[in-house]
């Protein structure tokens, strides 16, 4: 009992470090899908990819909506 009080006392105080120690592996390998994540290129890619195709579509769905209300210019 003590000691899980003692690792809900860690655990508010510095939850990072508290998981860093009691889980090592698992610690280093969210660090790493980190980092990956962030320097990854595919992410950035996929951003771009996903604007270029909802922009138009986006301003194309207005443009039909406008249309049908009569409030085309």
């Amino acid at each position: 009992m003590i000691r899980t009080m003692a690792k809900a006392l860690a655990y508010s105080k510095a939850p990072k470090t508290t998981f860093a120690l009691q889980h090592p592996r698992q610690s280093v390998r969210l660090a790493k899908t980190r980092w990956d994540l962030k320097h990854a290129l595919a992410p950035r890619i996929t951003a771009v990819g996903a604007a270029i195709v909802a922009l138009p579509l986006g301003f194309l769905i207005g443009r039909m909506a406008r249309h049908q209300n009569g409030d085309h210019v």
